[in-house]
């Protein structure tokens, strides 16, 4: 009774942690790591007391194996069930706030660079505005400051071409806030949706020669290509082949190949013969806590690599031969199923 009632015991520790697990801030993902490494050492615990067992009986007094096999197996399941989810939960905890301080530096870096140099250049065409309203005013009332020329209309700034170049600078503030707010919101969004592959290419790059039908875009896809991914994947598509029309001549070549390899995983590679991605850039990948952000174009790849991390993937840049960019994206194999729902709170955000 005393060996059923220690063995019920610490089954009762497995049972309430799994009636537990919906209080903790564990993702799907993690527990099912929890669950293997639960597993794990439920079996060391018994090949464990396997090896006591039989040194045991090399020593002519062996104590009864099935107790001992059934309090191995019951006290491995109640150290690895609650051990592996503190461990599960501190690893997500420590990798989220590595990810939230990636972000805080790169929106802090945006603040202090991009958005406080275009405010100053648009401040400073402003200012040269309203001198400009200021003489037409003392023109018009008969009033000449010292100095002044009166009818040298060289000295009239255009007023036209400044409000184009304030509206510029503006406009690229609205577009660097809309990049921010997208990546926290990739960021911020968990799930993965089911969709064909292919058709989100052929839709972004439709839309991309709506914009820009100049550019040349080649692709090579198959019939169709299941994918599970975030829902902003499709963001990555669009800002990766958006970033080499914006940012290069407009003859640029863009070629996108699909495929599906034989290991499962899905490869996505966006190729043009544009100027190519700064180096500084790439470094602000490596090193988000120490380079600065130069560029807007740099939004535009932690975009991409935000969303595609989120999707379990990984993405490379490297320089195409003889010039520009090769964005290189793979996905993780996963059993193909029926398109999901949309997940909800993504959609509002970007």
């Amino acid at each position: 009774m005393l060996e059923a009632a220690l063995v019920f015991c610490l089954s009762g520790i497995v049972f309430y942690t799994v009636y537990d697990l919906p209080r903790w801030d564990v993702s799907l993902a993690g527990q099912r790591r929890a669950l293997r490494i639960s597993v794990g050492t439920a079996v060391s615990f018994v090949a464990l007391a396997g090896v006591v067992w039989l040194i045991w009986l090399l020593e002519h007094h062996a104590f009864e194996l099935s107790f001992l096999i059934s309090f191995a197996t019951s006290l491995g399941s109640a150290v690895g069930s609650r051990g592996s989810l503190y461990a599960v939960q501190a690893d997500e905890q420590l990798t989220e706030a590595k990810e939230l301080a990636a972000l805080l530096s790169i929106n802090d870096r945006v603040l202090r660079h991009n958005i406080r140099n275009e405010l100053a250049i648009a401040l400073g065409h402003l200012e040269e505005i309203e001198d400009a309203g200021a003489r037409f005013e003392d023109a018009r009332e008969g009033i000449e400051p010292p100095g002044a020329t009166s009818g040298n209309a060289a000295e009239t700034p255009d007023i036209s071409e400044r409000t184009r170049i304030v509206r510029d600078h503006l406009e690229g503030l609205v577009e660097t806030s809309d990049r921010t707010r997208r990546i926290v919101s990739i960021w911020r969004t968990e799930g993965l949706e089911t969709f064909d592959l292919v058709d989100a290419v052929d839709e972004e790059v439709a839309d991309l020669l709506t914009e820009a039908p100049d550019a040349t875009v080649r692709t090579d896809l198959p019939d169709s290509c299941l994918v599970r991914t975030h829902p902003a994947f499709s963001l990555a598509l669009r800002e990766a082949l958006r970033n080499a029309v914006e940012h290069n001549p407009s003859d640029v070549e863009i070629t996108v190949d699909v495929r599906r390899r034989d290991d499962g995983t899905t490869g996505v590679v966006i190729a043009d013969t544009g100027r190519g991605i700064p180096q500084s850039e790439r470094n602000a990948l490596e090193n988000a806590a120490e380079t600065p952000l130069e560029h807007t174009e740099g939004l535009g790849l932690w975009l991409i690599y935000w969303a595609v991390t989120r999707s379990g993937g990984a993405v490379e840049f490297a320089d195409n031969d003889p010039r520009g960019t090769i964005v290189r994206i793979t996905l993780p194999a996963r059993a193909e199923s029926p398109a999901d729902p949309a997940v909800g709170g993504f959609g509002d955000e970007s």
